[in-house]
């Protein structure tokens, strides 16, 4: 009697323990729900924010095309600092 009281016991732990994990693994999913939207919102934005900073259409469809694949690369690192300092120190030799 005392070992399926113990047994019993035993498996009253682990079912807590089985809810705590399904009830953590809700609550990331909904945290990785909410960044998603964040960024997808982020994503709408920075054309509009380019846009306002002098961009032309042509370089903000480079970027378009770069960001879905391939990966960037160490090269397209460079010229987008390169690109991003020089518009930041020169914007009145921007062409649009």
């Amino acid at each position: 009697m005392d070992e399926s009281l113990q047994f019993n016991s035993f498996l009253q732990k682990i079912h807590h323990g089985m809810d705590d994990l399904i009830l953590d693994g809700h609550n990331i999913l909904d945290g990785l729900r909410t960044q998603r939207l964040t960024l997808k919102g982020t994503q709408k934005k920075i054309p509009d924010i380019a846009n306002m900073m002098g961009l032309s259409n042509s370089v903000m469809w480079l970027i378009e095309k770069k960001h879905h694949w391939p990966p960037p690369t160490s090269q397209d690192f460079k010229f987008q600092i390169t690109a991003m300092s020089s518009s930041s120190l020169q914007p009145d030799l921007l062409v649009l």
